[in-house]
Parts: C-alpha cells; sequence; structure tokens
C-alpha cells in the first residue's frame, strides 16, 4: 500500500477516534462544528469521556455528586453545557466544577444547578454558593483577613530591613568614594611640598 494512502487512512482512523459517542450517551453531528452528545437521565454517576469536537453537552438528571478535575478542560469548542438535576455533594471536590462553570463563556442552565449536600447548602445555587460555604476543605476559600495582615506585616518587614541595608550600602559607597576622591590629591599635595623643600 503506498505511504499516501496508509497516511490517508491513519488521519482518518484519528478522527473517528475523537467523534467517538460515550456508550449509553447519544450524539447528533452538526456538520462540521462538532457534537452534540446527549447524556441526560442515563443514572451516570460519573462523567464519561467526551469527544473534543463536543459543542453541546447535556449531563442533566443525572446521580453524579462531583466532578474530576480536569474532567472538562479539554472541551474548547464548547458552546452550551447542561449539568442540572444531579446530586451535586458541595465540599471541595466541588470546586473544579463551580470554577469552571463560573469561568465559561458558554450557554449555561444555572437555574436548577444545586447542592443536595451538604445540609448547610442544600438547594443553594451554584451561582451563589461562596468559597466560604463549601465544606471539607483544609482552609477556607478565600483566605481569613486575618491572614492577609499577618502575610503584609512579613512584607513590610522584610522591606523596612531592605531599606536599612541599601541606605547602609548607599553610605559606605559615599565614604569610599570621598577617600578615593581625596587620595590623588593629597599625593600630589604631598609631592609638591617635597620637591619645594629640596630646592
Amino acid at each position: 500500500m503506498p505511504f499516501y494512502l496508509r497516511l490517508i487512512l491513519l488521519v482518518q482512523l484519528c478522527n473517528c477516534s475523537l467523534d467517538v459517542c460515550p456508550s449509553s450517551c447519544s450524539c447528533s453531528s452538526m456538520e462540521v462544528m462538532g457534537l452534540i452528545v446527549n447524556c441526560s437521565s442515563r443514572h451516570f454517576t460519573i462523567v464519561p469521556e467526551l469527544p473534543e469536537n463536543t459543542i453541546k453537552l447535556y449531563l442533566q438528571h443525572n446521580l453524579m455528586t462531583s466532578v474530576p478535575p480536569g474532567a472538562f478542560d479539554h472541551l474548547g469548542s464548547l458552546q452550551e453545557v447542561d449539568v442540572s438535576g444531579n446530586p451535586w455533594d458541595c465540599d471541595c471536590n466541588i470546586l473544579y466544577l463551580k470554577n469552571w462553570l463560573d469561568s465559561q463563556p458558554v450557554q449555561i442552565n444555572p437555574g436548577n444547578v444545586r447542592c443536595a449536600t451538604p445540609k448547610t447548602a442544600s438547594m443553594r445555587l451554584f451561582q451563589n454558593l461562596s468559597g466560604n460555604e463549601i465544606t471539607g476543605c483544609r482552609s477556607p476559600w478565600p483566605i481569613k483577613c486575618r491572614k492577609f495582615f499577618v502575610r503584609d506585616l512579613y512584607l513590610i518587614g522584610f522591606t523596612v530591613v531592605l531599606l536599612i541595608l541599601m541606605s547602609y550600602v548607599t553610605r559606605m559607597s559615599r565614604r569610599l568614594a570621598c577617600r578615593v576622591a581625596l587620595t590623588p590629591n593629597f599625593r600630589h599635595k604631598m609631592s609638591f611640598t617635597e620637591s619645594h623643600k629640596s630646592k
């Protein structure tokens, strides 16, 4: 088989692998734009492997409680996504999904993306959920004001020490410059005096 035919076959195989529809989902192609992937109401507990050319993604009404970090990062062509109707567990594991949804310019149905657990966040909308309400994290998010204050004190202390050292170095360099400037004049006067005495 000629090389160029092998190359064409390989490219077609690669393209097919990118367009593979997840099992139990239904997919439809929108010409050259990409795939509409419908995985709604399929009892998924985890996000299935999604094709890179997904432009519309429907994952609503499943049994997913969290999304592993990076699960949606490869979906660069996404235009619409729906993850509502899942029993989301709003602990630290939900931070990736919340941050990802907040950063997306795509069309999202936020009205039904709600927390199911824990009780403190039950039925709260994702868009209204603050970082401090997400349970199970080692430290609250965002950082408390006291930590900012301590960090600022360290920075101020370091800056003061640095300024003192710089002023000390500046003084020392001036003294050395004066000594260097005086030394040639002093030698000239000494040689002038000695020559005058010899006469």
